[in-house]
């Protein structure tokens, strides 16, 4: 993982003690779930970022400012509606700065009252602007505007969608300053297919979307897609969202069988946000959704034929619950993966 800036668990633990969240004033749209960056801009320009041209939307509530630092934290949301306890800790982890928000699909205007009006009760110190910018051309991606705002950003966020347009269809130029952002310790996070998109590996949906069943039955499928993340922000997780919701089990576990053996799956439900803040990490729910991690041992992979896994252990964590970052496995419950079918352990 990239070194960051770790606050005392204290940080965290305060946030957990604020209460019930606030009724949710942000969902995000149902996902498919399926280099160097030069802009032409002086880093040490302290000028107004140029305007967008043509293939971005944009709307900000001010100008984006060089020099802040965000603190690093990693939140990521399973979806649905926004645990505003989450959202609250990632514009805290701009630390007063900037904070935008990129997606392919879906509002402008959303996210950006959201993160600059909405939580104010929450938040410890208001981002100085918040800006949504909607890539309505993934080659406007390398549009200056663009790339000078996320240069400068101290917290960015990728909203939900297709993450097939992020992980695939969004050029290098723009990739390498997610990167960017990851290694100087601006604060991330995102919801559904913004949050798989963090994770070291992840599903690309270069293919589109598949089920769990048909992921059990086939999993050497070319649907079943799964790369490194260009702009990764958690190491050595895969994760997969609205995980109970949609019964995404047997297709995480799929995935991890293309993954290196030390990898662990992260499912996340809707409602639920991982906050990760260095060596710590914390789960908030809202309406008792969990984070579920797996490890896996023993995979047969065969083309033509259904998925085995000799040992598969789960482990999941509710609303409040903090540890250490990597999560431990104590107590883990076990099974097996037969001929495409998760039974207990014999």
């Amino acid at each position: 993982m990239v070194a960051r800036l770790v606050l005392p668990v204290s940080v965290v633990t305060s946030l957990l003690a604020t209460g019930p969240a606030c009724a949710p004033t942000t969902t995000v749209p149902d996902d498919e779930d399926t280099g160097v960056v030069d802009d032409n801009v002086d880093d040490d320009d302290t000028g107004a970022c140029p305007e967008p041209g043509s293939g971005l939307t944009l709307e900000e509530t001010g100008a984006f400012l060089a020099g802040d630092q965000g603190d690093g934290v990693v939140v990521l949301m399973g979806g649905a509606a926004e645990v505003d306890r989450g959202s609250a800790r990632f514009v805290d982890g701009a630390g007063g700065g900037d904070v935008l928000v990129l997606r392919a699909t879906g509002s402008t205007s959303s996210y950006t009252s959201y993160f600059a009006d909405d939580l104010a009760a929450l938040v410890t110190v208001a981002p100085r602007s918040v800006a949504t910018i909607r890539v309505d051309d993934p080659a406007a991606g390398a549009d200056p505007a663009l790339l000078c705002r996320l240069r400068r950003a101290d917290a960015v966020w990728l909203a939900g969608g297709d993450q097939s347009d992020y992980l695939v269809q969004w050029p290098d130029a723009l990739q390498a300053g997610l990167r960017d952002a990851v290694a100087r310790g601006a604060a991330v996070g995102g919801t559904s297919a913004g949050a798989m998109s963090w994770s070291a590996l992840a599903f690309d949906a270069a293919g589109g979307g598949i089920t769990s069943d048909d992921a059990l039955q086939t999993p050497t499928s070319p649907l079943v897609s799964v790369t490194p993340s260009p702009f990764a922000a958690v190491a050595g997780v895969l994760v997969d969202t609205h995980f109970q919701a949609r019964d995404r089990e047997g297709r995480l576990l799929a995935f991890l069988a293309h993954a290196r053996p030390d990898t662990v799956g992260v499912g996340i439900d809707e409602g639920t946000a991982l906050v990760v803040d260095g060596d710590n990490a914390a789960v908030l729910a809202d309406d008792g959704g969990s984070v579920w991690l797996y490890r896996v041992e023993g995979v047969t992979l065969t083309a033509g034929a259904a998925l085995s896994i000799d040992a598969v252990e789960r482990v999941s964590f509710d609303d409040g619950r903090t540890m250490a970052w990597p999560a431990p496995f104590t107590t883990p419950e076990g099974f097996v993966v037969d001929d495409g079918v998760v039974l207990s352990r014999p």
